[in-house]
């Protein structure tokens, strides 16, 4: 019926008599258990959701042509690729599909991603790097340069506030597809737009250098260090990739706001709105995560009590932090609560670089959990993930507190005081 977004070779497939569509990629989850239909579809939400992100959000309008192609064909089950099969929570997934692909095409900036991939790992890379866009609130037209033609090519990138290249190596050079790609960009590109440069290689990866320099040659400047990847990409060059991606899309959004002429301040509602929402108040802390060889942490204000019996909070985490994605259904975390008086909160203000160490030169020791403490905390509470809820722009992450400790029984929580509800 149609290809798949990313997967040109694979379709979905309907069966008219027994009126399964065979989805392939679409409406999956990555999901493996005993259960073969979806009963309590509510449990799988939150995982077709990041599966959504992660490989179709980049490929919002070729998932909009296939949903409209499949219309044609009203299925009873869908029979996806990866998770259970969708028979009780089928029309829900469908219009969660639609919405989310609106949401995408809403978008106020996008980003022209253009790769080609000999193995998959440079694949693989840019799907990395478009999660991280696509969190920031920017969409992604995700292009295979192998199966587009040069129209395709170079309506993206007119139509786009910057573009990233992604190539493998071979022979010492890039792959006919990603050079014809190459003119088409500097023929094409306003050099206002940002620029950025990935490949994986097996030896010497020369097809980045080439990339990086035309690039750099013809007037462009980068979002973010070329990405250099030496055969399979490890979990934590994944991370990288998708905090480098986050970075490029903050600054996409940074240089159209500078470009925007400044609203005159007004005693409008709105205006008296966003101060009375800024005098809201919320103690500081910092969430800290440490999952196999990944570990992060995040400054947190919005934070609150939820629960007595169990006892419980909520954190609000914006969507485009990099420790978001470390924040899923049972996922563990240590809430360490600071004190009033020491410039601890500091150390956790900065704009890291991707793959920074958050905690390099900052006492810590190793929670029951696996977390960090901060030994310089006032108190601290080991936590699990239990729910997530998307409130606009943030994730509203309901935990549950399985321990915690006071350092300080007489110290005083430090409190965060702000004027406007427009920033943190």
């Amino acid at each position: 019926l149609t290809p798949s977004p990313r997967w040109a070779d694979q379709m979905c497939t309907y069966d008219s008599r027994t009126e399964i569509l065979y989805t392939d990629k679409l409406f999956g989850a990555h999901v493996c258990g005993q259960q073969i239909f979806d009963e309590g579809w509510q449990v799988y939400s939150d995982d077709r959701r990041y599966y959504f992100d992660c490989l179709m959000a980049p490929h919002a309008s070729q998932v909009s042509t296939a949903l409209e192609k499949l219309t044609e064909h009203p299925a009873r089950l869908y029979a996806t690729g990866h998770g259970p099969l969708v028979r009780y929570g089928l029309q829900e997934l469908t219009q969660s599909y639609q919405n989310w692909v609106e949401q995408q095409k809403k978008q106020d900036n996008s980003v022209a991603l253009l790769y080609a991939s000999a193995y998959g790992n440079t694949a693989t890379i840019a799907q990395a790097i478009a999660r991280g866009i696509t969190k920031a609130g920017v969409a992604v037209k995700s292009i295979n340069c192998e199966h587009a033609d040069p129209d395709e090519i170079t309506t993206a990138v007119e139509q786009s506030a910057g573009f990233i290249m992604g190539s493998p190596t071979l022979g010492g050079h890039a792959p006919t597809q990603i050079q014809t790609a190459l003119g088409l960009v500097l023929s094409t590109a306003a050099k206002s737009k940002l620029a950025g440069v990935f490949g994986s290689f097996g030896w010497s990866g020369e097809a980045i250098d080439i990339l990086e320099q035309k690039i750099r040659d013809a007037g462009y400047k980068f979002g973010f260090d070329p990405i250099r990847v030496k055969f399979k990409p490890t979990d934590q060059t994944l991370k990288y990739c998708e905090e480098a991606g986050t970075d490029f899309a903050q600054k996409i959004k940074r240089q159209q706001k500078s470009r925007k002429p400044r609203s005159s301040v007004t005693e409008s509602q709105s205006a008296r709105t966003e101060q009375a929402v800024g005098r809201i108040v919320g103690s500081l802390s910092v969430v800290t995560t440490q999952k196999g060889e990944l570990s992060n942490a995040m400054l947190a204000s919005w934070v609150s009590q939820a629960s007595f019996n169990p006892p419980g909070l909520t954190i609000a985490v914006a969507k485009e932090r990099a420790i978001e994605g470390l924040l899923y259904n049972n996922d563990k975390f240590v809430l360490n609560i600071l004190p009033e008086g020491k410039q601890l909160h500091k150390r956790f203000i900065k704009n890291y670089a991707p793959g920074e160490d958050r905690f390099q030169g900052i006492e810590t020791e190793e929670a029951e959990n696996g977390c960090p403490i901060l030994k310089d905390a006032l108190a601290y509470l080991e936590c699990r993930v239990s729910k997530r809820m998307e409130c606009g722009d943030h994730w509203l992450v309901y935990a549950i507190a399985d321990s915690g400790n006071v350092f300080d029984p007489d110290g005083v929580t430090a409190v965060h005081h702000r004027k406007t509800g427009v920033y943190y």
